[in-house]
């Protein structure tokens, strides 16, 4: 076969032909640019054969071919003849992929251009973010870009030189040293020039957008949306139900593309637009470290006095935005039904009230009080009390509210928590749990130092240990009334909203006068206690009424029968009283003694932007 192979190319196929079709230029006189070494100026003739005047290279066509792709002369021969469509006796072998090999001096050439042409591009956009982000006054702190191109302009300046007049030799080396940082630069210049912006900028965009959503999150009616979306994820972080109520505060149900498409069986409708959220990415790492005696924490030694070290893998903690969909924005097979929403009269109250009751972590009861009080969690004999009488609305309503006062609001429980903790934290200003449980802020600095942990990840965020108060936990001084009933409130209505359970527009009228004056950190620890307590009170009570449902033999998917039995009219002289501020009575208006007509009237007529508190009408 390799005669016939052989012939066929020769009788068929010029040296010229095929340099042509290989990508060398040829010249009207055949003269073109020799592959085979440094070749500034056309020194090879092509034509049947080739010769090169500079390096001397000479042969046929399947000799250039060889030289050219680094083949085999049977190789070399069999790709001409697949190339140029040859039949010869046998059956072609099956197509293959040959690279072109390029010689030491091309490749030196082409990374020389590389780097010089990225280091220009980056050099020019320092120019621009020095003029562009510059500090406008001597107190404003400087733009970070602004910053980079002041440390590193004088330096890229430098390289330039470098690549323009200095040796092969020093350019040869420097290109050897740095090629993972020419190829890290050339990808962040292209993501700069398609206007994308970096992931550390978009999670700086991302929690700047947050921060500013929760300073103007505490209007009434803007409050009472985000605890709606809040109950229904109820497991997703202050951060990321905040994101998601900013972006679709109707959304019920979200999840990645590839998840709907995978786990639900459903796709994501054609234009829909994602919800920006912030996805934990970590990943795990290798790290030698010494290995200390367990009684003194010494460092072990060898019989030879070294230090023994040993092998852990840690996990690195990173994050980056992704984006999610919600249940309505994707078509395809029907979700299964979770539950049933309990509204109304609350159908199974009884296993539902159960529930509560075992959720709580002081003992229930249900005692006569006065018609402005609902309930009360005491302290001092560690009990919740609930007034007798009311709705099952009413009365789930304000048990979750006292569940959440004992919760959080128990003096006695402050002194045994701790208050410190040692976290990993990015320059960024990511931060994630490290060490908690430490009585004081000194204990906690001597192991952040004792630890001396240091990490540049990926991104080139640098991560460390920091001390910090933890704002989760409940030493800290208690709380003014205040906060302590909009914590208790917003808890109940989310938990309320969860299970279905309409409660109203109870007691969110002084939340914007509550929220005036404080700091960020303060209303966005706020937002914490409320979004933790909320899920766990949620995930505790489906727990409990799943339980109660099989031990009572109760169908918790049920639906409700509709009531037909006519609603007994109240008899006797019935009054009335209407108050500006449910919670506390002696704040604003207050009528008592009325007819239900004059307390309609009453009640309509009190001014929607005095109302510091819920306004109620109640019969006596």
């Amino acid at each position: 076969m390799a005669e016939n192979v052989f012939e066929a190319v020769k009788q068929s196929v010029s040296t010229r032909e095929a340099a042509a079709f290989y990508g060398i230029e040829v010249k009207r006189n055949g003269m073109a640019c020799c592959p085979f070494h440094d070749d500034k100026n056309p020194s090879m003739k092509v034509d049947q054969r080739f010769h090169c005047f500079g390096c001397g290279a000479d042969g046929d066509v399947i000799d250039f071919t060889a030289k050219l792709f680094d083949l085999s002369p049977k190789e070399a021969a069999e790709k001409l003849a697949q190339d140029f469509g040859l039949i010869y006796d046998s059956q072609a072998p099956p197509r293959r992929r040959y690279v072109r090999q390029k010689t030491e001096a091309q490749k030196f050439r082409e990374d020389r251009q590389r780097c010089y042409r990225v280091l220009s591009d980056y050099y020019y956009l320092l120019k621009k973010w020095e003029a562009d982000r510059s500090p406008r006054t001597p107190e404003e702190e400087p733009h970070p870009r602004f910053v980079e191109a002041i440390q590193k302009k004088a330096y890229v300046e430098y390289l330039l030189d470098l690549f323009l007049y200095e040796s092969e030799e020093e350019q040869k080396a420097w290109i050897a040293e740095h090629t993972a940082e020419i190829t890290h630069l050339e990808r962040r210049l292209k993501i700069m020039a398609e206007n994308k912006p970096t992931n550390r900028e978009r999670l700086r965009e991302i929690t700047d957008g947050i921060e500013q959503g929760i300073k103007e999150l505490f209007e009434s009616e803007k409050y009472m949306r985000y605890l709606s979306v809040m109950s229904r994820f109820h497991r997703y972080s202050v951060n990321n139900t905040m994101l998601i109520y900013m972006q679709k505060p109707d959304a019920t149900l979200v999840a990645g593309y590839n998840k709907w498409k995978d786990q639900f069986e459903r796709h994501v409708k054609k234009g829909e637009h994602g919800i920006t959220i912030i996805a934990p990415t970590p990943y795990k790492k290798k790290i030698e470290e010494q290995k200390l005696d367990p009684d003194t924490k010494a460092p072990i030694l060898d019989k030879d006095g070294k230090i023994v070290t040993e092998e852990k893998e840690i996990e690195i903690p990173m994050f980056r935005p992704v984006k999610v969909f919600d249940v309505s924005q994707t078509d395809g097979k029907p979700l299964p039904e979770l539950a049933s929403s309990l509204s109304g009269n609350v159908p199974n109250y009884e296993a539902f009230m159960e529930a509560l009751r075992r959720s709580a972590p002081v003992p229930i009861t249900f005692e006569a009080m006065a018609a402005d009080t609902d309930g009360y969690f005491s302290a001092d004999h560690q009990k919740i009390a609930i007034r007798q009488g009311m709705s099952e609305v009413q009365t789930v309503s304000a048990t979750v509210h006292e569940i959440a006062h004992s919760k959080l609001h128990d003096p006695k429980k402050y002194e045994m928590l701790p208050s410190w903790k040692v976290v990993q934290e990015s320059e960024g200003g990511t931060k994630h749990d490290f060490k908690l449980d430490f009585a004081t802020e000194k204990e906690a600095e001597q192991f952040a130092s004792d630890m001396d942990w240091r990490y540049v990840d990926e991104n080139q965020f640098e991560w460390r240990l920091a001390v910090e108060e933890d704002a989760t936990a409940e030493k800290q001084a208690i709380k003014n009334r205040h906060t302590e009933e909009v914590e208790a409130e917003s808890i109940s209505y989310a938990v309320c909203k969860y299970f279905g359970i309409e409660t109203g527009e109870n007691s969110f009228g002084y939340i914007a006068s509550w929220s005036q004056g404080k700091e960020l950190k303060e209303l966005r620890a706020s937002l914490e206690t409320i979004n933790k307590t909320s899920g766990t009170l949620i995930s505790d009570i489906e727990r409990h009424y799943k339980e109660i449902c099989k031990e009572r033999g109760i169908d918790p998917h049920a639906k409700a029968e509709p009531e037909t039995a006519p609603i007994e009219q109240p008899t006797g002289n019935l009054t009335y009283y209407v108050a500006e501020c449910m919670e506390f009575p002696n704040l604003g208006e207050y009528h008592d003694n009325l007819s239900l007509e004059e307390a309609i009237r009453i009640y309509q007529e009190i001014p929607a932007e005095r109302i510091t508190g819920s306004r109620a009408l109640v019969l006596n």
